[in-house]
């Protein structure tokens, strides 16, 4: 079944790409801004985690690479070995002719080796059916494949609402509580992060470890 849901968001997101290009819009964002702030989130856990000077990520909805550009804009000096997966193949192949020099890019969702950090930002936001529970067993079985996959830590963002729902756009709302109870009984280690710029958004950081 998670094929099918995967042939779908993959045609709606080459869709998009032809008509916006490198933009947020392409990946249903609504501005760099609110991407970007999801992006600190994330590179903020990532320093708090690892003490290490090289470690190794894979973005699972990298899109068009817009995490790398983000980055190139703060001015990130660790050694970082980037993998970035997407099912839409357009955009992949934008990336691996854009990033050949600073990273690889393959067609899919799962890694294809262990890395330090999974993360995906709006990744799981959009869903091309109005079942929720359909979304829920996809989320989780997804989840379950990416920390087979996983060294420390898998970072990742959701819409958050009172009642979990689907929107007529394909928008999903989760309920915060249901995400951190399946987090706490199948993996363990979870933290909550609000940032104030976007609101009704939530960063789940499930960790194996402490540190890195």
């Amino acid at each position: 079944m998670s094929r099918s849901f995967d042939s779908q968001i993959a045609e709606i997101y080459n869709e998009r790409f032809l008509e916006f290009g490198p933009l947020p819009e392409a990946s249903m964002w609504y501005s760099k801004k609110r991407q970007f702030a999801r992006f600190d989130i994330i590179l903020n856990q990532i320093q708090l985690l690892s003490q290490k000077n090289k470690i190794s990520v894979s973005d699972i909805g990298c899109g068009y690479g817009a995490f790398l550009e983000f980055l190139s804009e703060r001015k990130y000096s660790r050694e970082l070995h980037y993998f970035g997966y997407d099912v839409s193949d357009e955009v992949v192949r934008f990336c691996q002719k854009k990033y050949f020099k600073r990273a690889s890019f393959y067609t899919g969702s799962i890694p294809v080796s262990d890395s330090d950090f999974i993360i995906m930002s709006g990744t799981f936001n959009f869903f091309p059916s109005r079942d929720y529970n359909a979304w829920r067993r996809y989320f989780h079985n997804f989840l379950n494949l990416l920390w087979s996959k996983l060294k420390h830590a898998m970072i990742f963002n959701l819409q958050i609402a009172d009642q979990e729902k689907i929107t007529d756009g394909g928008i999903v709302y989760s309920a915060r509580k249901e995400i951190e109870n399946f987090c706490k009984s199948n993996f363990g280690n979870v933290n909550v992060i609000i940032n104030p710029i976007v609101p009704k958004d939530m960063t789940f950081v499930v960790s194996k470890h402490s540190r890195v």
